[in-house]
């Protein structure tokens, strides 16, 4: 009984050392995704994903992950959400990294649930922020990218406060997102189409509506990854969240799932991914 208790008492000391050199891992996660309807001007896409920076800081104003989108070069890099937590009022840190990655290549942002609390003057500083820095906000909106003589839509949702908390700010009776309201927000997917939306949770939505391609975040990973099982935890304290990182397919549906850059995480360091799109 004794050496069981020491060998508890030292497993834990070991794990409690390993969270906090973690903290200073990051890592770049690839990926590469085949999709029927890519046309073959866009064989090759690469994209730079970073999602849920919350507070986090590898670097002065995040350095790391500016100079990993330089080395990596993308095409395109996509933001899928909470690139800062709700409680900050001092957005210059993202400003500076926003500029310094749209420098690289396009950039384009959706709103996380941390974001969507934002209102008034502070949402408006939020969003000329990005702005400034050269961010292309989809706020329930489309844009179209062209190569040559094709085009893919690269579409973002914002979703809704209520699917992530009820109105007494709890995780009890939150509301869900069904089909037609994707549709109301928008539009009926028209072409081959790159959809940002923060949640994962609500993919098979995403996959009724036929996008291609689906990236989110939101869920860190399950914050504790555990062998065999994957993320334990999602932010609406539910176990064991259905999609929390990687590569999952719904019908002709592929959605991406970033574990992100910030928030206490276990066995799950911070990551950005770099996904290179290829027409099947």
């Amino acid at each position: 009984m004794k050496i069981f208790l020491i060998f508890i008492a030292v497993l834990f000391l070991l794990i409690f050392f390993w969270f906090f050199i973690e903290r200073h891992f990051l890592i770049t996660a690839k990926a590469d995704i085949h999709l029927s309807n890519l046309p073959h001007d866009f064989n090759g896409l690469s994209i730079l994903q970073i999602s849920d920076i919350h507070h986090r800081q590898f670097g002065g104003d995040n350095s790391k992950i500016s100079n990993i989108a330089s080395y990596l070069s993308p095409d395109l890099i996509f933001l899928t959400g909470d690139m800062v937590s709700r409680n900050e009022t001092d957005f210059s840190s993202i400003g500076i990294l926003c500029s310094r990655l749209s420098s690289i290549a396009p950039v384009y942002f959706v709103f996380g649930n941390h974001e969507l609390d934002f209102s008034g003057k502070k949402r408006e500083k939020y969003i000329s922020t990005l702005q400034n820095a050269g961010v292309t906000i989809l706020d329930n909106s489309k844009v179209t990218v062209y190569r040559n003589s094709s085009s893919i839509d690269i579409a973002g949702a914002a979703l809704i406060k209520s699917i992530y908390r009820d109105e007494n700010r709890r995780f009890k009776n939150l509301s869900t997102y069904s089909l037609s309201q994707l549709n109301s927000d928008l539009g009926t997917r028209k072409r081959c189409t790159l959809l940002l939306a923060h949640n994962p949770l609500i993919a098979d939505t995403y996959a009724q509506w036929n996008a291609d391609a689906v990236f989110s975040g939101h869920v860190h990973g399950g914050i504790i990854r555990l062998p065999f099982i994957g993320g334990l935890l999602s932010p609406e304290r539910r176990f064991f969240p259905k999609y929390t990182k990687g590569v999952y397919h719904l019908n002709n549906t592929t959605v991406y799932v970033s574990g992100g850059v910030g928030k206490v995480r276990l066995f799950n360091p911070a990551e950005v991914n770099f996904i290179t799109l290829y027409s099947k």
